[in-house]
């Protein structure tokens, strides 16, 4: 393996590592806003039942919230086992890994510019972990394309 690639490799699992850090930033965040969600959401659902009790909004956003973090998790170890295979020289995961990457570096352009200072921890940690997320993810792609790791990704003829 190209040293290109293995540095990729890592850093794909630092992003794998942030995304966990990210989404419990998230969830602690939307925790902060707990009462305005539930309030929100109780709204809405009064206009399609309007006999629905408050303590099933809540029980419907605190299971909204253990959702949000089993699915980052799960995207987290995804990203761990795709980085894997972009190490064994799986082409494919290179070009998985390189849509990721287009779309974290976007998040993270769109972070800079939408990132205000009159939030919560919570939130600036979410949004600077996005930002780093997309610097290391570009990285990665980068890296994976150089010389050497385009030969590496290419299959052998014998």
């Amino acid at each position: 393996m190209p040293e290109d690639v293995g540095t990729a490799k890592q850093l794909w699992f630092a992003v794998a590592g942030l995304g966990v850090v990210y989404t419990g930033a998230s969830v602690a965040a939307m925790t902060g806003q707990r009462d305005e969600l539930s309030k929100q959401f109780l709204d809405e659902m009064h206009k399609s039942d309007p006999n629905i009790p408050a303590s099933t909004v809540d029980l419907m956003v605190t299971a909204a919230f253990v959702l949000t973090a089993i699915v980052g998790v799960l995207l987290a170890g995804v990203t761990v086992a795709i980085a894997h295979q972009l190490g064994r020289g799986k082409n494919w995961a290179r070009t998985v890994l390189t849509v990721v990457a287009v779309w974290l570096g976007i998040g993270a352009v769109a972070t800079m510019f939408s990132f205000s200072g009159d939030t919560g921890v919570a939130a600036m940690v979410s949004g600077g972990t996005s930002i780093v997320q997309g610097v290391l993810a570009v990285g990665a792609a980068y890296l994976c394309f150089r010389p050497d790791s385009v030969g590496y990704f290419q299959k052998n003829p014998r």
